[in-house]
């Protein structure tokens, strides 16, 4: 639901001047969050519960939304400097981490994956080995569904650069036309543009795959400098991310509500507006799934260090890393403690009740 790289200089600055001639407000910093996709999906959710509430402008930030092509733009435009953060997925960050670019996630978010190949369910094609001399549909070049599918079919014993196509087929409704013309077997997307193919016309089916099932997906990701020198700004976006999260699981359809109102563009065109507000719940419902904590004693935010470490094992055995690093060196837990530390969950919990 499953998808360029900046340099210096992120513009954070505190700044702020409050007309009025008896009132004055603190300052907020400002915060350039890349979101890698390049219109709003539902994930955006809890940033949009986070501004509805106020949690961003109470840890003292104020957040902009900028959108890239994929994840792969989104951390390059991390390390530049351009976006502090990003929610971008771990395979660039690793693949850049190659090339001496430093940037790591710092807060998974999807703690399951939303990506993987899909075919329509009447499609003979039952695993990634029958992928063999098929076209498969991405967003974007830049998207991680072209890590995952050539990962994918290399670990089924395929050659990704001969024995695959990899096309870019677009969003929902452009790629199901391609699908309904045959001109495409299958897509390499995520688990909210599935759903939203089938209610276009096209069910889809998931090519399963237990190890790809496991890894992480998108995470907040900032570069080793600003983990290290803006601790406390990333801390503070950590919490009210977390909030935004609280609050969506804890009532999935006032979160499509609120995300709605803050994201008009989002709205489902062509239904009534209880229709647009159900299939819009119905499509967070399918992504949030994938947010929830799962053991005992698990903090948000968390990253299981041995799940990334077979993630990165995977991307060397599909020869998209030319060779294996340390986990540690593409995410780490140190702000996890900071974030989980005064994290108000009662208050989203009452706000839900709201």
């Amino acid at each position: 639901m499953r998808h360029s790289y900046l340099g210096a200089g992120l513009a954070l600055c505190s700044v702020i001047a409050v007309a009025g001639t008896t009132s004055s407000a603190l300052a907020l910093d400002k915060v350039r969050l890349g979101w890698c996709t390049s219109v709003m999906t539902h994930g955006v959710a809890p940033i949009a519960v986070a501004t509805k509430f106020g949690w961003f402008k109470q840890e003292g930030i104020e957040v902009e939304l900028v959108n890239f092509p994929g994840s792969s733009d989104c951390v390059r435009n991390v390390a530049t400097g351009e976006v502090l953060a990003a929610v971008a997925t771990a395979e660039p960050v690793a693949i850049l981490q190659q090339t001496g670019v430093k940037t790591q996630v710092f807060y998974t978010a999807y703690r399951r994956n939303i990506f993987g190949v899909a075919v329509p369910v009447d499609s003979p094609i039952k695993k990634y080995a029958d992928l063999k001399d098929k076209k498969i549909g991405v967003t974007s070049m830049a998207s991680a569904g072209v890590v995952l599918a050539r990962s994918g079919a290399s670990d089924a014993g395929l050659d990704p650069d001969r024995d695959i196509r990899v096309v870019v087929s677009g969003q929902p409704a452009q790629s199901v036309v391609l699908l309904q013309r045959k001109e495409i077997d299958a897509v390499s997307q995520w688990d909210t543009q599935y759903t939203l193919m089938g209610l276009a016309g096209v069910p889809m089916r998931m090519l399963q795959d237990p190890l790809i099932d496991s890894f992480p997906a998108n995470s907040l990701v900032a570069s080793a400098d600003s983990i290290k020198n803006k601790r406390n700004l990333l801390v503070r976006l950590g919490r009210a991310y977390t909030m935004g999260v609280v609050y969506t699981l804890k009532n999935t359809r006032q979160a499509a509500a609120i995300f709605q109102d803050v994201y008009p563009q989002v709205v489902p065109t062509g239904l009534a507006p209880d229709a647009a507000l159900e299939r819009t719940a119905t499509l967070l419902k399918t992504v949030s799934e994938k947010w929830t904590l799962d053991k005992p004693g698990e903090k948000w935010g968390e990253s299981d260090l041995k799940i990334y470490q077979g993630y990165i094992d995977w991307l060397v055995r599909a020869k998209i890393l030319k060779q294996s690093i340390d986990a540690k060196e593409i995410a780490t837990n140190d702000l996890v403690g900071d974030i989980n530390k005064n994290l108000d969950i009662k208050s989203a919990e009452e706000a839900s009740a709201r």
